[in-house]
């Protein structure tokens, strides 16, 4: 398979690997990686569950094995991304290995 094209990786995100959580159980992150030549595509729909728990997600980022800086990042569900200064959570990760990850944030 052959990496998605540079051109098509136009966003930049800051990431934020799960450290622990406080004394309130309010999560802390690590320090910020910066990201850069990833994508992310708007969801266009909520949807329902089985469980009747509303799934509002927000984007999808796509992160490529070759061209997205920097390699070798261990992304782990409810780890935090930022972009344009608004705060997401990942809230699962799919693994196309080796060419892309595809993680859906809310």
């Amino acid at each position: 398979m052959r990496p998605i094209p540079r051109r098509l990786l136009i966003h930049s995100v800051t990431y934020f690997a799960r450290a622990s959580v406080d004394e309130y159980n309010n999560p802390t992150y690590a320090t910020a990686v910066p990201v850069s030549f990833v994508r992310l595509e708007p969801v266009k729909m909520t949807a329902l569950r089985a469980l009747g728990e509303l799934k509002d997600d927000k984007f999808t980022l796509y992160y490529d094995c070759a061209n997205s800086e920097p390699t070798g990042i261990a992304f782990k569900e409810l780890d935090k991304i930022t972009y344009n200064g608004a705060d997401y959570i990942i809230r699962s990760i799919s693994d196309f290995s080796p060419h892309h990850l595809e993680m859906v944030l809310k």
